[in-house]
């Protein structure tokens, strides 16, 4: 739909036709975060006492893959969303669970990443610490090194 059709829309209907344009499994990472677009058509999180925040653009939220948005909430790069999307066949989404430790789950639920072969855990928020290229290229090559390890075993 045309953006400045969308922009002149009531709030729920514009919200409705923006939900429909991305669909159902975005719309459950939209839910998660609870995430609403604005007049701008950034989707953003509204919360009493604190100001709207806006975490993407609703083309950013058609043309980005599920990993890409929640990567871009997490306020993970281009280079992190890319090396993920590229090796997603070697990792599972997780989320902790107190009683269970860490537990597979739906990728729009996911919080952590752990690879299939190694177990290793990596922690979205940590992941979003990591600020220069080198550190992120050494951590890729320490997990590629124990994929390896695991393989040759």
């Amino acid at each position: 739909m045309d953006n400045e059709a969308l922009k002149n829309m009531s709030s729920e209907m514009r919200e409705k036709v923006m939900r429909e344009e991305i669909g159902e499994e975005k719309c459950k990472i939209i839910d998660k975060y609870d995430l609403h677009p604005n007049e701008r058509l950034y989707w953003e999180r509204r919360q009493e006492k604190y100001p709207n925040q806006e975490y993407f653009s609703h083309k950013l939220a058609k043309k980005s893959s599920l990993i890409g948005m929640i990567f871009h909430i997490n306020r993970l790069c281009f280079a992190k969303t890319k090396y993920f999307e590229n090796n997603w066949s070697k990792f599972v989404p997780c989320v902790y669970n107190y009683k269970k430790g860490f537990v597979e789950t739906e990728l729009y639920n996911m919080e952590y990443i752990k690879q299939k072969s190694t177990g290793i855990v990596l922690d979205l928020r940590e992941l979003s610490k990591i600020k220069w290229l080198k550190d992120f290229k050494e951590l890729c090559k320490y997990i590629e090194e124990k994929d390896k390890e695991v393989a040759l075993k």
